[in-house]
């Protein structure tokens, strides 16, 4: 009997697999064939049966679009009638008539257990008499996701007939399961290239099978533009009904700077209204290609001279995901080193930029130019120069200079004239800006003597000469004693800080000449004497002065009226 019983199950087995295998071209080929699935179609043909228990022992209840019967194929046995193939779908909740019974008599139909396939408990069938008919009815809510629901098969008996109905019925499966998109690892997709797929590649299964996956779409939404960058690549494994991948590709290149981080939204649609949305976030990786920028810098720096200044500058690399260390230069076409650029350790912080003490006055400019240079560490090519405008305030930190010390000079007394001396004379200021001074003659011997000179101009900047000349030249009479040998000072005084003076010492020698006249003390001279009186006879005494020291005086007799004094020359004489 065990050996009749193998025997047995193995012809239904192997019924069963011919009797499905035709089932591509079955009258219910829309649930068992059709990917993705399709409704019930309206031209469905009717079955058509005739006769009794033993000629269609199970026909159609009433008519239902989740239960289609695909055929009776009799195949007559001692104990069979042969087997009625049945599909439910999956999911049904509620008791299902899943056939009518072709029978009329007075007994009680009944299900053979155990089951030829299958668990009685996990299908409980049931048959129920309404209104006089008899009905087989699927009691428990199947799910084809459980292997051991997938198929069943059992005998139906009625009374008073020594043949069997065999039931197949195959739950089909429906597309009611969400696909599942597992996004595990990071998508990271460098910046720049062409449009691509990238190397962002995902799973997407879905316990439907086939049946969902073969049918499957995406869709791609993003609150920015992201839809316009970016796209999904389906694509199916093959052998894998239950498992796909999906591909992120680049419409555009990206662009860290602008965008390091795209967030969007794939939803998954299978071929019913199941759909599983992910949010996937594309991290931009960095490509080295821009060069330093510069974060603090200036334009332009003002300060007072001879003071050393210090100014941070700092710049940060162009390409920030990657982030390398920045050093900096000086472009300057000074000859001196005037400027310094010092980078902080490290890289990151910036660098100190210097000024040594700066003398506008000795360099005769207030203003510099000069290019500071950010630049990558380990590769020059990637440079930023900024150029900027360095301004040296000029301090009024310079009193005037005589051009030389001590001037010296001898000069006629008493004559109008301009004062030659055989060096220039004049004053300098080294400041650049505040040059600018008054001078003025003072006379230190003989007092007041500075009455008897000028000077011309009487303001000067910078490097200056002038000339002095007398203007009171009769003061300058050399038989005035303390006048032979004058000395003066020039002063310049700066003309915005009276402290700052400079001082030249101008000794001026007067020389004598025969410029004054004889003097007589008296007008004229009155003498009565006798005519008797001898020769040689002491008429009277006339005293005459010279003012011009080492002048000796002469006298002559002169008669104003030479007619009427004949002879009186000759009478008279000079002693």
């Amino acid at each position: 009997m065990a050996g009749d019983a193998c025997i047995l199950v193995t012809v239904l087995l192997t019924f069963a697999t011919s009797v499905f295998g035709q089932e591509t071209s079955s009258r219910c080929y829309y649930m068992t064939d059709a990917i993705p699935g399709e409704p019930k179609p309206d031209d469905l043909p009717d079955l058509e049966w005739t006769g009794g228990w033993t000629d269609w022992p199970l026909i159609p209840a009433e008519p239902r679009d989740d239960v289609c019967i695909n055929g009776w194929y009799p195949q007559l046995t001692s104990t069979s009638l042969g087997t009625i193939i049945i599909h439910m779908e999956e999911e049904i909740e509620g008791d299902v008539a899943i056939a009518k019974l072709n029978y009329d008599g007075s007994g009680t139909p009944e299900i053979v257990q155990p089951m030829v396939i299958g668990s009685f408990n996990l299908l409980s069938p049931e048959i129920r008499n309404e209104n006089g008919a008899w009905y087989l009815y699927i009691t428990n809510r199947q799910d084809y996701e459980t292997p051991t629901m997938r198929r069943y098969t059992f005998d139906v008996r009625v009374p008073d007939e020594t043949r069997a109905a065999r039931v197949s019925l195959s739950i089909e499966n429906i597309d009611d399961n969400d696909p599942i998109v597992r996004v595990l690892d990071a998508c990271q997709v460098p910046e720049l290239g062409e449009p691509r797929l990238t190397d962002c590649v995902y799973q997407v299964s879905d316990e439907d099978g086939r049946l969902s996956i073969e049918p499957m779409t995406f869709r791609l939404t993003s609150d920015r533009e992201d839809v316009q960058i970016f796209y999904v690549e389906p694509a199916h494994i093959t052998g894998d009904w239950f498992n796909m991948q999906i591909t992120i590709g680049i419409l555009s290149a990206l662009n860290f700077e602008s965008n390091p981080l795209h967030i969007f939204q794939i939803t998954a649609l299978d071929s019913w209204p199941n759909n599983h949305t992910v949010t996937v976030m594309v991290q931009v990786q960095n490509v080295e290609h821009r060069p330093p920028r510069w974060m603090e810098i200036f334009a332009v720096q003002q300060f007072d001279e001879m003071t050393e200044q210090q100014f941070q500058v700092r710049a940060i690399d162009g390409d920030t995901g990657i982030g390398k260390a920045i050093h900096y230069t000086l472009e300057t076409d000074e000859e001196e080193d005037l400027f310094f650029i010092e980078t902080l350790p490290g890289g990151h912080d910036g660098a100190i930029f210097s000024t040594a003490m700066i003398d506008v006055d000795r360099l005769r400019r207030d203003v510099f130019r000069l290019s500071l240079v950010a630049y990558k560490y380990d590769n020059v090519s990637f440079a930023t120069p900024t150029p900027v405008v360095i301004i040296v305030n000029d301090i009024n930190n310079k009193q005037p200079q005589p051009l030389q010390d001590e001037y010296t000079i001898s000069i006629m007394e008493e004559t109008p004239l301009s004062l030659n001396f055989a060096e220039l004379f004049g004053f300098y200021d080294e400041d650049l800006i505040y040059a600018q001074f008054l001078v003025e003659i003072q006379g230190e011997n003989p007092p007041g003597v500075e009455q008897a000179f000028y000077i011309a101009p009487t303001a000067g900047f910078q490097n200056q000469t002038f000339a002095i000349g007398t203007q009171d030249h009769r003061m300058l009479d050399y038989e005035d004693v303390p006048f032979q040998n004058i000395k003066l000072k020039v002063i310049a005084t700066d003309r915005d800080n009276t402290n700052f003076t400079g001082v030249a010492e101008v000794n001026v020698n007067l020389i004598n000449w025969n410029d004054e006249e004889p003097i007589f003390e008296e007008d004229q001279l009155v003498v009565k004497f006798k005519e008797t009186v001898p020769k040689d006879y002491h008429v009277g005494r006339l005293r005459a002065h010279d003012r011009d020291i080492g002048d000796s005086v002469v006298f002559a007799l002169r008669t104003p009226c030479r007619s009427q004094s004949p002879g009186i020359q000759r009478l008279l004489s000079w002693s």
